[in-house]
């Protein structure tokens, strides 16, 4: 079978450019999720004070590791060095700032804080990184006071910007306690949606790969089992739509392409044998209104004039040219005799039709007058002789016979395939099995005699797993010119 390729505005290619662009929204979006949800933890951590702790621990650190100096006596390269190794672990993945979710600050920004010493009055004497964000708003008066004071860090004032800002500042004091400096940490967020509109954490390249992964891959897929047996089924339509039934789909997966194509494969077979039974049908009823037409004209009009000459040849007796009359009465029943001949041959019954198609019709009625559901999957065989095709319908009878009186069944199946060298005819139903009254009894006895006497025949008699009886014929073909 030759199936045409997938075309550019196929289903192939227009699915595939689908889950591409649905991709990638979809990623956004499970990023952000994700995102926001640790961001709202990062910020309840926040709000809980875990800047000023570590403020506070990081001024005392300072303070006991390096005994305070101004920073101009070194020009602050010592202190610059280690507000940058305090900044990169306040911003470590584990044990950072906050330590679940310490890793959404470099997610969200190259440098989310930032470090810096303070004089008393709030001038900057040392800033880490050095080449940062811009500088804040210095504190307020009030701010100094209030950390003038204080053992502990406090929260400086939002400055209202469109990212989320938190400010902590912690006093730095000398062995006698005198406030010296200050120590002022910054974390500067945005949020999670704008981080992902205007600075996308995705990575171009990347982005590009998964679409481009994502679109061959769909494409393959749908190619193989979507569009593939699609154009199976096509294939086959187009055969079936110019009458020719040869083709078959063929597709036994257990998805729901394959129940369709399982249900169209047997609508084929249907067909095909509705096609030949109307066929055969329409050449009957015109020989049988052909031998209607000739019964009724011909053959009256031969009749009445084997009377004429009968009468014609009593009437001139002995008299000259009496031979020939007699002569022409006797055409005339030669005439009549062969007329009657192809009257019977013209007059056929459903003898002429196939077995499968007289087996199909005989179920289809048993069906209508039973009320049971039933399903004929009958395939052509081989024409048989006579008495051979009447003793399987005589089966069938019976067996749909005891179907009906003794197996309390909702569905029956009937079967009719030849496989090699055999015909096989099976007829089970989904009833309680096998019965066990007496006239059931002679009944499957009567079937088993009726299989054994065919050529070759063997009987089979069981109960389906399911419930339920399967009665199971099988022969040797022999092959019939005609019948």
């Amino acid at each position: 079978m030759t199936l045409p390729r997938p075309r550019l505005r196929g289903l192939v290619v227009k699915l595939a450019l689908f889950y591409a662009l649905l991709s990638l929204p979809t990623l956004m979006l499970v990023e952000a999720v994700i995102l926001t949800h640790e961001f709202q933890r990062l910020m309840q951590g926040l709000a809980e004070g875990n800047l000023e702790r570590a403020a506070s621990e990081g001024a005392a650190e300072l303070a006991r590791h390096r005994p305070w100096q101004a920073p101009d006596a070194d020009g602050g390269a010592a202190t610059r060095i280690w507000l940058d190794a305090w900044a990169l672990r306040l911003q470590q993945p584990r044990g950072g700032l906050t330590p679940d979710e310490s890793y959404l600050l470099l997610e969200l920004s190259d440098r989310p804080i930032t470090a810096s010493v303070l004089a008393p009055d709030g001038r900057e004497l040392v800033r880490t990184p050095a080449l940062g964000d811009p500088r804040t708003t210095p504190p307020s008066a009030d701010e100094l006071a209030r950390v003038a004071v204080a053992r502990e860090a406090i929260v400086l004032r939002d400055d209202g910007s469109a990212y989320r800002t938190r400010r902590a500042l912690a006093p730095l004091r000398d062995a006698d306690g005198r406030l010296r400096a200050l120590l002022s940490v910054e974390l500067r967020l945005p949020s999670p949606w704008r981080h992902l509109l205007s600075e996308s954490s995705f990575e171009s390249p990347t982005v590009f790969g998964f679409l481009v992964v994502f679109g061959l891959a769909s494409s393959i897929f749908l190619a193989a089992w979507v569009t593939r047996r699609l154009n199976r089924i096509a294939h086959a339509a187009r055969g079936w739509s110019r009458g020719d039934f040869s083709d078959r789909i063929d597709d036994h997966s257990q998805d729901e392409l394959g129940a369709l194509s399982t249900l169209l494969d047997r609508m084929a077979l249907d067909l095909k044998g509705l096609l030949r039974t109307r066929a055969q049908l329409a050449t009957l009823a015109e020989r049988q209104r052909l031998a209607r037409d000739l019964h009724d004209t011909v053959k009256q009009k031969a009749f009445a004039l084997n009377l004429q000459l009968a009468t014609a040849r009593r009437l001139l007796g002995d008299a000259p040219g009496a031979e020939r009359l007699e002569q022409a009465q006797r055409v005339t029943q030669q005439i009549q005799q062969e007329l009657s001949q192809i009257l019977d041959e013209l007059r056929a019954s459903d003898a002429d039709l196939p077995f499968s198609e007289r087996l199909r019709t005989r179920v289809v009625e048993w069906s209508h007058l039973s009320g049971i559901a039933t399903d004929a999957a009958l395939e052509d065989v081989p024409p048989q002789a006579t008495q051979i095709e009447e003793s399987l319908l005589r089966i069938v009878d019976e067996a749909l016979s005891n179907v009906l009186r003794h197996s309390g069944a909702s569905r029956a199946e009937v079967g009719l395939r030849q496989q090699a060298e055999r015909i096989h005819l099976v007829i089970a139903d989904n009833g309680r099995g096998a019965p066990q009254q007496p006239a059931a009894g002679m009944g499957l006895r009567n079937l088993r005699e009726r299989a054994l006497l065919l050529p070759g025949g063997q009987f089979e008699l069981d109960e389906r797993p399911d419930g339920g009886l399967r009665v199971a014929v099988s022969f040797l073909v022999v092959e019939t010119s005609s019948r």
